[in-house]
């Protein structure tokens, strides 16, 4: 049997990467620009740029792509699946029908947040500070 190695084992950038050199997440722009072009050729670029949007890399060079890019690449993807990070029936919060100051989880009081807790919508307007109106404030003369 064979066994499957990583995308990474396979990267362009593999070997280039050291303690003194690392182009991928550097500040300036000849050092970004060399990345970029070593990632070109790179055969695993789509995994790459996968990897980096699906564990939310924020920083950095990713599949040939700059961080600005990566960022909304990253912020779409998360969009795009708002209802895919649901706890799963076996979670032990998953059975829960009320927040814990008692407001009901229903489709439109939950939402969940980006690493999958659930949370009440109530409870967030509540903690939420009131802004003054606009137009100067109290409507006593």
């Amino acid at each position: 049997m064979t066994e499957v190695g990583s995308w990474r084992d396979r990267a362009a950038c593999r070997d280039i990467v050291a303690a003194e050199y690392d182009p991928f997440f550097a500040d300036t722009a000849d050092l970004q620009a060399e990345a970029i072009a070593i990632c070109a050729n790179c055969p695993v670029r789509d995994d790459c740029l996968t990897f980096a949007v699906r564990t939310g890399q924020q920083y950095g060079i990713w599949g040939g792509q700059p961080q600005q890019l990566v960022r909304r690449l990253i912020a779409l993807d998360r969009a795009g699946r708002p209802h895919g990070r649901r706890a799963p029936a076996g979670h032990p919060q998953a059975s829960k029908t009320h927040c814990k100051r008692g407001h009901p989880f229903d489709m439109d009081n939950t939402y969940y947040t980006p690493d999958g807790r659930r949370r009440c919508r109530t409870c967030l307007r509540e903690a939420q500070p009131v802004r003054a109106s606009k137009g100067g404030g109290s409507d006593v003369a």
